[in-house]
């Protein structure tokens, strides 16, 4: 049987024209790849496909794009893959595949879920980003989770509103970065879960923002693209910020008149809210413009962003607040995983690894971690 990507074959037509037209035979292809000539014979006879890194190095040696490397499979159960959507920046296709390769990673973990596996989690049936449907929603949600009228969403709501879903927290370290990398979410169709990596690097304000945003995927699962993610965002500002509190701060912001005044207010909300003040100032606007009064602006030379800029470097990353400034060890790492995110992974990661023969590279494809911090954490987990 073949041993293929989720989702992918290889290009056996181009790679051996390519092969010929540059004089490689089979045997000097498995010497410059570092393989067995049988490898290389099982690769194009179609019954065993390269792992990610030897894929990338045959592309190169035969100077092709992945797209001429490999040729896509239709699969109606494969991942569905989502990165929190950040202006005009584009998510590049290779960052996309090895999602789907992660996705399919985490498939072999689904039977060591200590989840419902027969029934799917409460999604919503039709969702849509209409102003008032969105906050119909998030207000039942709302008082699901305790948090009625203005008051804040706490984290541990959110969390314990994840697991309930069948949703997979994975909090990993991947630096101070300011694009979708911050949240990576996958959704396994075959078994109805969902998995979410969220970076600790990431300021705390920003952080339950994704959090929020993640969840609005959890809650529309059959959403994909932009559409999906224009309503998770929609669903995180009116989780965080509800029509209530942006209601009675559109009002209070009527009435201060100047921008640095108005800026303040909304830091000082913000700050009680733990969001970022531009959630708060997105909110405030939506509510404005749904029952057609003049927005508040303050984007004279950018004022509200230099503002949240200046707010958001008060604050510790997430990471910080949870290790006190210090590098956390493997084993304090994935105890705070547990306790603090009530996740699953590790648990379900440690039980695969007892049955499997996999190396510390499996570690290393599935958090997207450098080998060597990969190799400590197999060390830890074996």
């Amino acid at each position: 049987m073949q041993s293929k990507g989720p989702d992918k074959e290889l290009n056996i037509k181009k790679i051996t024209e390519r092969l010929v037209s540059m004089g490689l035979t089979q045997s000097k292809l498995a010497s410059e790849l570092g393989v067995s000539r049988q490898i290389i014979s099982n690769w194009l006879k179609k019954e065993k496909f390269p792992r990610p890194e030897k894929l990338l190095r045959l592309a190169k040696l035969l100077k092709l794009s992945f797209d001429e490397t490999v040729v896509r499979i239709a699969a109606e159960e494969e991942p569905i893959i989502a990165f929190r959507k950040k202006g005009g920046h584009k998510i590049l296709k290779d960052y996309i595949e090895s999602a789907k390769y992660m996705g399919s990673l985490l498939e072999k973990l689904v039977p060591f879920l200590p989840f419902d596996q027969f029934s799917r989690p409460p999604s919503l049936i039709d969702p849509n980003h209409g102003y008032e449907y969105i906050h119909q929603v998030t207000k039942e949600i709302r008082k699901e989770i305790c948090a009625t009228g203005t008051s804040e969403i706490l984290f541990q709501s959110l969390i314990s509103f994840f697991i309930q879903h069948h949703g997979v927290i994975i909090p990993v370290f991947w630096g101070n970065r300011d694009q979708h990398e911050n949240a990576l979410h996958i959704y396994l169709p075959k078994s109805m879960t969902t998995w979410i990596y969220l970076n600790l690097d990431s300021r705390i304000h920003d952080f339950k923002f994704w959090m929020a945003h993640e969840l609005g995927h959890v809650k529309s699962p059959d959403l994909k693209g932009d559409e999906a993610e224009d309503f998770a965002d929609a669903f995180a500002g009116a989780l965080l910020i509800g029509k209530e509190t942006a209601e009675n701060e559109y009002i209070q912001m009527r009435r201060l008149r100047t921008i640095p005044k108005q800026i303040n207010r909304l830091k000082e909300l913000a700050e009680n809210l733990v969001v970022s003040p531009l959630t708060v100032y997105y909110e405030i606007n939506m509510y404005a413009r749904y029952i057609n009064e003049p927005e508040i602006d303050l984007e004279t030379n950018k004022a509200i962003y230099k503002a949240t800029a200046v707010f958001n470097r008060q604050f510790h990353t997430v990471s910080e607040y949870l290790f006190e400034n210090q590098k956390p060890t493997a084993a304090e790492y994935m105890s705070c995983s547990k306790k603090v995110f009530q996740s699953p992974f590790f648990d379900a990661l440690i039980s695969f690894l007892k049955g499997s023969k996999k190396s510390a590279g499996f570690v290393q494809s599935l958090l997207n971690l450098p080998l060597a911090d990969a190799q400590y954490m197999y060390e830890e987990l074996c």
